[in-house]
């Protein structure tokens, strides 16, 4: 039996498991049963001005008509929750399937991709496109590592290497069985300390629904490296920042093995270049502790945390969470480290810069981060909070602060600020990103650990109207905001 195309395996393997037959989806698209016969079989595909249509109609009936277990698959399959999110996600890999086929019709007169073919030299726009694959959207089970020269290549371009995406597929949680091990080439003496550690965050972030691990390696220097177990892999020797010659894809089984074993070696614990830690671990391990005593301390507040919290409130917080069963950490440990950071807090030296947007989430998105709790506060709590974080401000005067207003620079203008704990002996990340996972880290090499130290410095003496240092407009903004709390107050 001939080869069939991408489109028409994944269609007959999704009509399959929901038992859906040619002629009950022919009923469904108003379309004579030879075609359905035809897609299935691999003759031919839909037409490419009908084609949205078709895989709408498809999708909606697949989920459907399947029976109970065979939704339970699928939902399974697609790690999505609900059945308007498993149309969507049956969607959206029909159509990038469909779209792979259109592409090697156009390009090669074939529905089919050879199973290894080369380029002599392809624009990085060109290798992107050729990198993400349509088998990155299968998201139950993936196996991904990559060799990447991203900071050798133009800022533009760097992101769109950097995350396993599916516009259509939302994610309510993590992907515990996606993992993807990326190796980069660090150069600090080449660092720029505002752009490249705002996309550090980028990358980190982008991939906190995913078992991701950044490693970095002298030997990414000029390498293009790109391969999924059993699957799929590309290559290619970066030449500058937008070409790069001697480009290999593969969809040879044997071929991909073979490079992932390959890379795999680079990745170990010496060249992982952030620790992935629970909160609960970092707190039982002291680490938490030292994050707080460590001298030097810097901390860029991206969104607004326990450390700021008065008294009161802490204990209205810890107790709604002990009494909803959502508490992982012992209360009373989390009362000695409250007492002690208060102390901290009040009495030593701490560079203080916060983002303009911790402060409007907390008015607006009424969240704070409580030791990695999403936790959602009252009015009454919000105020609270707010005139405990200004008698801060007023009263401690080695509490230097600066107020970061508005982006350092444009490329990074959706990404949602992040929170770094600086100091001499450790440096700790807090990401903001949906839920609570994969978004606590520690720094894992010294190197990495100078760059940030510096990056907070470039960002601390920013100026431009970006960073405000003048201490009575910070206090007058704390107040606007409070004001802002008053007015919501009188609304609800």
């Amino acid at each position: 039996m001939a080869e069939k195309n991408r489109f028409s395996k994944l269609l007959e393997d999704l009509m399959v498991e929901a038992e859906l037959k040619n002629y009950m989806l022919a009923q469904e698209l108003q379309y004579d049963v030879s075609y359905i016969s035809k897609w299935v079989s691999g003759r031919m595909i839909p037409a490419e001005k009908s084609a949205k249509k078709i895989l709408e109609g498809i999708s909606r009936c697949i989920v459907d008509v399947a029976s109970e277990t065979g939704r339970r698959n699928l939902l399974s399959d697609y790690q999505v929750e609900n059945i308007e999110d498993l149309k969507l996600a049956i969607f959206d890999n029909l159509e990038v399937e469909y779209q792979y086929v259109k592409e090697m019709q156009k390009n090669t007169g074939t529905d089919i991709a050879p199973k290894t073919f080369c380029f002599p030299e392809l624009s990085l726009l060109q290798y992107i496109s050729r990198m993400h694959h349509p088998v990155l959207r299968r998201v139950k089970s993936l196996d991904v590592i990559a060799v990447l020269d991203l900071m050798n290549i133009e800022h533009e371009q760097r992101i769109q290497f950097t995350v396993i995406e599916n516009e259509h597929m939302p994610t309510f949680g993590g992907y515990p069985d996606v993992h993807y091990s990326m190796v980069i080439h660090i150069r600090p003496e080449r660092w720029d300390y505002i752009n490249d550690t705002l996309f550090l965050f980028h990358l980190l972030t982008n991939n906190t629904a995913i078992d991701f691990q950044l490693y970095g390696d002298d030997q990414a220097a000029g390498h293009l490296i790109f391969t999924v177990k059993d699957d799929f892999m590309i290559s290619g020797i970066l030449i500058n920042n937008d070409r790069c010659i001697s480009v290999m894809i593969s969809e040879e089984e044997e071929n991909c093995n073979t490079v992932f074993r390959n890379i795999r070696t680079l990745c170990t614990h010496e060249r992982l270049l952030f620790r992935k830690v629970s909160m609960n671990a970092m707190i039982s391990g002291r680490e938490y502790l030292h994050s707080v005593l460590a001298p030097n301390l810097r901390w860029a507040i991206g969104h607004l945390t326990e450390h700021f919290l008065p008294d009161d409130l802490f204990e209205e917080i810890l107790e709604e969470l002990i009494i909803t069963r959502k508490l992982e950490i012992d209360p009373d440990e989390l009362r000695a480290i409250h007492k002690l950071t208060q102390n901290v807090m009040q009495e030593s030296n701490i560079r203080l810069l916060i983002y303009e947007t911790a402060f409007s989430n907390l008015v607006v998105a009424h969240k704070i981060d409580f030791y990695n709790y999403k936790v959602y506060l009252s009015v009454d709590q919000r105020m609270r909070y707010m005139k405990h974080l200004l008698s801060l401000c007023e009263n401690n005067e080695n509490l230097e602060v600066r107020l970061v207003y508005g982006k350092f620079v444009s490329d990074f203008e959706y990404l949602d600020n992040q929170s770094t704990f600086i100091s001499d002996t450790i440096t700790c990340l807090r990401l903001e990103n949906i839920g609570s996972l994969n978004n606590c880290m520690i720094v894992n090499r010294s190197d990495v650990q100078k760059i940030f130290e510096r990056s907070f410095e470039e960002f601390w003496n920013y100026g431009d109207n970006v960073v405000i240092s003048d201490r009575s407009a910070i206090l007058e903004y704390i107040q606007h905001m409070m004001h802002g709390i008053h007015l919501i107050s009188q609304m609800e």
